[in-house]
């Protein structure tokens, strides 16, 4: 099941989130391997960690694909405390609280550029509502690509909303 043209949006509000993160430098389709990294040193580490998420700080329709900036994410608790990393260069931040635009997507990794796409263009012209520049767009993956078909990932997409 790929991309079918449509979106459906809603606006939530967030709570304040916080995570472990490493940090990466280049095209979005290489943050794959950094997940793998940051989750290996969790298992390995038996910290407490829930979601995964990734942070997007840049438009890839704007910025080169080597400066591109993002981060692979584990959620935590409020008040969680770093131990050591081992030699990773694991950080601890917080997603801000506040209104995000939410969207699902199910279907291969991949096949999330358009989605993002047409979630963008949904926002602007039928929200009529201004995507925040101070925060970053994030994805929640819902489920494992270990455990499941690329066509059966569910992957939520949130855009911060001024």
């Amino acid at each position: 099941m790929g991309y079918d043209g449509t979106v459906k949006v809603t606006v939530v509000q967030l709570p304040p989130t916080q995570v472990i993160k490493i940090c990466h430098v280049g095209p979005y389709d290489q943050l794959g391997p950094i997940f793998g990294k940051l989750w290996g040193w969790i298992e390995n580490t038996g910290v407490q960690a829930s979601r995964s998420i990734g942070i997007y700080y840049d438009n890839p329709d704007i910025t080169p694909a080597k400066e591109l900036r993002s981060a692979a994410c584990a959620e935590v608790a409020i008040g969680f405390q770093l131990g050591d990393t081992g030699g990773l260069p694991i950080e601890i931040d917080q997603i801000r609280a506040g209104d995000y635009a939410m969207t699902r997507h199910t279907g291969p990794y991949e096949s999330l550029e358009p989605v993002w796409t047409e979630f963008t263009a949904y926002i602007e012209n039928s929200l009529r509502r201004t995507i925040s520049e101070s925060s970053p767009a994030f994805e929640v993956y819902v489920n494992d690509p270990a455990d499941v078909a690329p066509s059966a990932l569910i992957t939520d997409l949130f855009m911060p909303l001024d």
